[in-house]
């Protein structure tokens, strides 16, 4: 099966452009991560964070370590330098009193709006050329491929 013609090429020769692309996005996805980072004068962590809590909403801080990928005890650090530049602000959740709430400052979320607003009306244009089977099949693709990058790198981490 990966030897037969397609239209655009072999399937093998199909997969290494797309597996190329993913390449190159990852890349520009990590270009851009870095120019907001050094925007908000921000660590690339610190700035992973917000980004979490910015388009995920409040959430308790296990569940920020979780999203964000990082270790609970470096969110706490990253917690407290982002609530210091006046990102990110902790509150009581009111569902339960006990419980602390990390969420985006007005401050954050502005910069965000004025950030992203381009961005985000660009994409969905962009996104709007596809019809709705196409747009299942690229976000089912996208959601493996998270999990399989989540995946390599747990297995990394681990064989380190």
């Amino acid at each position: 099966m990966s030897g037969d013609t397609t239209q655009g090429g072999t399937q093998q020769q199909l997969i290494t452009e797309l597996m190329r692309a993913l390449t190159d996005l990852q890349t520009a996805s990590d270009q851009v991560d870095q120019a907001v980072s050094t925007a908000l004068g921000l660590n690339r962590t610190d700035a992973r964070c917000l980004s979490c809590l910015i388009t995920r909403g409040p959430m308790a801080a296990g569940d920020l370590a979780a999203t964000a990928g990082i270790a609970p005890t470096a969110l706490t650090f990253a917690i407290d330098r982002l609530t210091q530049a006046g990102y990110t602000e902790r509150q009581r959740d009111p569902a339960d009193r006990r419980r602390v709430l990390i969420t985006a400052s007005d401050k954050a979320l502005r910069w965000a709006e004025q950030m992203w607003s381009q961005t985000i009306t660009e994409t969905q244009h962009q996104l709007s050329q596809y019809t709705p089977q196409q747009l299942k099949l690229l976000t089912n693709f996208v959601t493996d491929q998270i999990e399989l990058q989540r995946h390599q790198a747990q297995r990394i981490t681990k064989n380190a």
